[in-house]
């Protein structure tokens, strides 16, 4: 039975990933500001409310209730949490705030966490991070997440070579039906970038977008292979790994 830790645990690939784990009797602690109840039923699950946008509330899960897990620590750590806040949305019309906003959820708050959990007594064996290929290849409407994204893997590829005793698998979940990516494609602003009415047509053809389960189950397996698959701390997309 391994120690399981996992952010946006509420739904989507989060979600999926806390069932997994559950299924195969680990225990998982998950973070999200919702409680998901179809995970009441797992005695070995355990949830604490945490709103990433809230420093304050961030630093008061770190400070206590995560405590009674820092000697144990964690094997496995899933960063997921994410929000892509007004996309698409030009850069010009992009407030300072819609931009810090989306930095603290995707990225910063995440230095809090691998700092905790880089303290613990036991260090993970491997932090698997949500990342995006929009932190390399950038489009219009995407300033926020695209900053945020970049930052993030910046973030994990320093820690990577500072910690050469945890694995990070930085990966790129690509094509998944999730509220994050439909809510970019269904923008009211939308029609106004063309790279995203391509978008939301390709993800109108069966078979281009996957379910959150079916990403949960290949992240799983490209992270049992990670060390014949992936470079600790280099960003991967997970489409290019699959079979």
């Amino acid at each position: 039975m391994a120690n399981v830790l996992i952010t946006g645990v509420s739904e989507g690939i989060g979600f999926a990933l806390a069932m997994r784990h559950l299924t195969m009797g680990d225990r998982v602690v998950g973070l999200a500001r919702r409680y998901p109840k179809a995970l009441e039923k797992y005695e070995n699950f355990t949830f604490i409310s945490c709103d990433f946008k809230e420093r304050i509330q961030v630093n008061s899960v770190l400070e206590s209730s995560l405590l009674i897990w820092q000697e144990e620590g964690f094997s496995t750590v899933y960063l997921n949490a994410g929000m892509s806040g007004e996309a698409p949305k030009l850069a010009l019309n992009t407030s300072f705030e819609d931009v810090n906003e989306v930095l603290l959820v995707n990225a910063l708050v995440n230095k809090a966490l691998l700092d905790w959990l880089l303290s613990c007594a036991s260090k993970p064996s491997v932090v698997v991070v949500s990342a995006s290929i929009a932190g390399q290849r950038y489009r219009a409407g995407m300033l926020a997440y695209s900053m945020s994204k970049a930052a993030l893997e910046a973030l994990c590829g320093v820690y990577a070579q500072e910690h050469k005793d945890v694995f990070f698998a930085v990966l790129g979940m690509c094509n998944v039906f999730t509220n994050l990516s439909e809510n970019i494609i269904n923008h009211p602003n939308v029609n106004d970038f063309e790279a995203h009415v391509q978008l939301r047509n390709r993800f109108n053809d069966d078979g281009y977008a996957v379910s959150a389960e079916q990403r949960a189950d290949d992240v799983i397996n490209i992270v049992n292979r990670r060390t014949s698959l992936l470079t600790s701390g280099v960003f991967s997309e997970v489409r290019a790994l699959l079979p």
